[in-house]
């Protein structure tokens, strides 16, 4: 129960935060969500710059969050295209900093295979509750465990 409680609070949140930034450039109807539910882009911001803080330290073993800073940097530009269509203005520094440092990632990453690699598909996800996959799985595990001692 708890990895679908897991997916389904992870696609909420995804779905909030993307509703909030949509809102902020696109749809006026949707701006109320940055302000009701609370997805604030700064907050957001922090959370990929915390993010990327901490996988400095060790980039190789944290693809995610550097493929999260190098979405980042084409993200801004498409935000800052779409903005500009909507005669909200279109500000270059943004579009600067997020392309540089994505460039930057690309380039300085060890192994860039990694970077669009298939490897995040070859991890097998564990099957949800009431599937015929996760009885399987629960049956070979049961079967698997040794047979206690019997004291003499």
């Amino acid at each position: 129960m708890r990895p679908l409680i897991l997916r389904i609070g992870m696609l909420l949140m995804g779905i909030g935060l993307l509703g909030g930034a949509v809102g902020t450039i696109l749809v006026a109807s949707f701006k109320s969500i940055d302000e009701q539910v609370g997805t604030n882009g700064s907050a957001a911001a922090a959370v990929l710059g915390i993010g990327l803080i901490i996988a400095a330290f060790n980039p190789a073993g944290s693809v995610a969050w550097v493929r999260g800073g190098i979405l980042y940097g084409l993200i801004v530009l498409v935000f800052e295209i779409v903005s500009a269509i909507h005669g909200k203005g279109f500000h270059l520094g943004p579009v600067i900093f997020g392309l540089a440092f994505s460039l930057l990632l690309i380039a300085a990453y060890p192994e860039r295979k990694r970077l669009i690699g298939d490897n995040a598909s070859s991890i097998k996800a564990p099957p949800l509750l009431g599937t015929p996959a996760a009885h399987e799985d629960k049956v070979e595990v049961e079967a698997e465990k040794p047979e206690p001692e019997k004291a003499s």
